[in-house]
Protein backbone atom coordinates (compact mmCIF):
# COMPACT_ATOMS: atom_id res chain seq x y z
CA UNK A 1 0.00 0.00 0.00
CA UNK A 2 2.91 2.37 0.72
CA UNK A 3 4.31 1.67 -2.75
CA UNK A 4 0.93 2.39 -4.31
CA UNK A 5 0.73 5.75 -2.49
CA UNK A 6 4.21 6.63 -3.74
CA UNK A 7 3.23 5.70 -7.31
CA UNK A 8 0.13 7.90 -7.07
CA UNK A 9 2.14 10.81 -5.64
CA UNK A 10 4.76 10.38 -8.37
CA UNK A 11 2.04 10.36 -11.05
CA UNK A 12 0.54 13.58 -9.73
CA UNK A 13 3.93 15.27 -9.66
CA UNK A 14 4.47 14.16 -13.26
CA UNK A 15 1.04 15.35 -14.30
CA UNK A 16 1.49 18.78 -12.77
CA UNK A 17 5.07 19.17 -14.01
CA UNK A 18 4.38 17.80 -17.52
CA UNK A 19 1.29 19.92 -17.94
CA UNK A 20 2.43 22.79 -15.72
CA UNK A 21 2.06 25.53 -18.26
CA UNK A 22 -1.46 24.45 -19.21
CA UNK A 23 -2.35 24.02 -15.56
CA UNK A 24 -1.00 27.40 -14.47
CA UNK A 25 2.21 26.26 -12.75
CA UNK A 26 4.50 28.93 -11.40
CA UNK A 27 8.07 29.24 -12.62
CA UNK A 28 9.41 31.55 -9.89
CA UNK A 29 11.41 30.32 -6.92
CA UNK A 30 10.96 30.68 -3.99
CA UNK A 31 7.29 29.92 -4.04
CA UNK A 32 4.89 32.63 -2.97
CA UNK A 33 3.09 31.80 0.24
CA UNK A 34 -0.63 31.09 -0.27
CA UNK A 35 -3.03 32.96 1.97
CA UNK A 36 -6.11 31.45 3.56
CA UNK A 37 -9.28 32.25 1.66
CA UNK A 38 -12.98 31.65 2.03
CA UNK A 39 -15.60 31.03 -0.60
CA UNK A 40 -19.36 31.48 -0.71
CA UNK A 41 -19.90 28.02 -2.24
CA UNK A 42 -17.03 25.79 -1.13
CA UNK A 43 -15.99 25.02 2.47
CA UNK A 44 -13.54 22.48 3.91
CA UNK A 45 -15.27 19.22 4.80
CA UNK A 46 -17.90 19.39 2.05
CA UNK A 47 -18.35 16.25 -0.05
CA UNK A 48 -19.57 16.85 -3.61
CA UNK A 49 -20.72 14.75 -6.54
CA UNK A 50 -19.18 15.90 -9.80
CA UNK A 51 -19.33 15.20 -13.54
CA UNK A 52 -17.34 11.96 -13.46
CA UNK A 53 -15.94 9.75 -16.14
CA UNK A 54 -18.56 7.16 -17.24
CA UNK A 55 -17.10 4.25 -15.21
CA UNK A 56 -16.73 6.28 -11.98
CA UNK A 57 -20.32 7.38 -11.29
CA UNK A 58 -19.92 6.83 -7.53
CA UNK A 59 -16.83 9.04 -7.24
CA UNK A 60 -16.96 12.06 -4.95
CA UNK A 61 -14.64 14.89 -4.03
CA UNK A 62 -14.00 16.41 -0.61
CA UNK A 63 -12.98 20.02 -0.10
CA UNK A 64 -9.76 20.09 1.96
CA UNK A 65 -8.59 23.69 2.00
CA UNK A 66 -9.18 27.00 0.24
CA UNK A 67 -6.33 29.39 -0.44
CA UNK A 68 -5.38 32.21 -2.74
CA UNK A 69 -2.27 33.18 -4.68
CA UNK A 70 -1.92 36.50 -6.50
CA UNK A 71 -1.26 35.00 -9.96
CA UNK A 72 -3.50 31.96 -9.63
CA UNK A 73 -6.47 33.33 -7.70
CA UNK A 74 -8.55 31.06 -5.49
CA UNK A 75 -7.24 27.50 -5.18
CA UNK A 76 -9.50 24.75 -3.87
CA UNK A 77 -7.63 21.68 -2.63
CA UNK A 78 -9.63 18.47 -2.93
CA UNK A 79 -9.50 14.75 -2.24
CA UNK A 80 -11.03 12.34 -4.77
CA UNK A 81 -12.51 8.99 -3.79
CA UNK A 82 -13.82 6.03 -5.80
CA UNK A 83 -11.87 6.72 -8.98
CA UNK A 84 -10.38 3.92 -11.03
CA UNK A 85 -7.01 4.23 -12.71
CA UNK A 86 -6.99 1.14 -14.89
CA UNK A 87 -3.86 -1.01 -14.67
CA UNK A 88 -3.27 -3.21 -17.73
CA UNK A 89 -0.67 -5.26 -15.83
CA UNK A 90 -3.26 -6.67 -13.44
CA UNK A 91 -1.57 -4.86 -10.57
CA UNK A 92 -3.10 -2.43 -8.09
CA UNK A 93 -5.50 0.19 -9.41
CA UNK A 94 -5.39 3.47 -7.50
CA UNK A 95 -8.84 4.45 -6.28
CA UNK A 96 -8.26 7.86 -4.74
CA UNK A 97 -6.16 11.00 -4.82
CA UNK A 98 -5.41 12.42 -1.41
CA UNK A 99 -4.63 15.90 -2.73
CA UNK A 100 -5.35 17.75 -5.98
CA UNK A 101 -5.28 21.56 -6.31
CA UNK A 102 -7.87 23.16 -8.61
CA UNK A 103 -8.61 26.67 -9.77
CA UNK A 104 -11.93 27.60 -8.21
CA UNK A 105 -13.54 28.10 -11.63
CA UNK A 106 -12.48 24.59 -12.78
CA UNK A 107 -14.02 23.05 -9.67
CA UNK A 108 -17.19 25.06 -10.13
CA UNK A 109 -17.51 23.64 -13.68
CA UNK A 110 -17.15 20.11 -12.27
CA UNK A 111 -19.41 19.82 -9.21
CA UNK A 112 -23.07 18.85 -9.49
CA UNK A 113 -24.48 18.27 -6.00
CA UNK A 114 -23.43 18.83 -2.40
CA UNK A 115 -23.75 15.44 -0.68
CA UNK A 116 -22.80 16.23 2.91
CA UNK A 117 -20.50 18.16 5.21
CA UNK A 118 -18.08 16.53 7.61
CA UNK A 119 -14.51 16.35 8.79
CA UNK A 120 -11.54 17.18 6.60
CA UNK A 121 -9.42 14.09 5.87
CA UNK A 122 -5.65 14.17 6.37
CA UNK A 123 -3.80 15.65 3.39
CA UNK A 124 -0.60 17.22 4.72
CA UNK A 125 1.77 14.90 2.81
CA UNK A 126 0.29 15.66 -0.61
CA UNK A 127 -0.10 19.32 0.21
CA UNK A 128 3.48 19.47 1.46
CA UNK A 129 4.75 17.94 -1.81
CA UNK A 130 2.70 20.46 -3.77
CA UNK A 131 4.19 23.36 -1.79
CA UNK A 132 7.73 21.96 -1.98
CA UNK A 133 7.46 21.59 -5.76
CA UNK A 134 5.96 25.07 -6.19
CA UNK A 135 3.04 23.28 -7.81
CA UNK A 136 0.45 24.63 -10.12
CA UNK A 137 -3.27 24.08 -10.20
CA UNK A 138 -5.62 22.24 -12.50
CA UNK A 139 -7.65 24.58 -14.69
CA UNK A 140 -9.41 21.67 -16.42
CA UNK A 141 -12.39 19.78 -15.01
CA UNK A 142 -11.94 17.13 -12.34
CA UNK A 143 -12.83 14.33 -14.78
CA UNK A 144 -10.28 15.64 -17.29
CA UNK A 145 -7.62 15.80 -14.56
CA UNK A 146 -8.34 12.18 -13.57
CA UNK A 147 -8.01 11.15 -17.23
CA UNK A 148 -4.62 12.91 -17.44
CA UNK A 149 -3.52 11.24 -14.21
CA UNK A 150 -4.59 7.85 -15.55
CA UNK A 151 -2.64 8.39 -18.78
CA UNK A 152 0.44 9.34 -16.76
CA UNK A 153 -0.04 6.32 -14.47
CA UNK A 154 -0.32 3.95 -17.44
CA UNK A 155 2.67 5.54 -19.19
CA UNK A 156 4.66 4.97 -15.98
CA UNK A 157 3.73 1.28 -16.21
CA UNK A 158 5.26 1.16 -19.69
CA UNK A 159 2.10 1.28 -21.77
CA UNK A 160 1.84 3.53 -24.77
CA UNK A 161 -0.69 6.28 -24.31
CA UNK A 162 -2.94 6.96 -27.28
CA UNK A 163 -2.72 10.51 -28.51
Amino acid sequence: MVLLKKVIAFCLVLVISNFGEALGAQDKRPCPEPTAASDAKFRPGQVWEYNTRPHEKGSTLTILKIESLPKLGVIVHIRLDKVRLRNCTGGPEPDNFQHMPFAREALDRSVTKLVKEGDVPEFKDGYGEWRKDCGGVYTITVAEAVAVAEATFRKGLGYAVAS
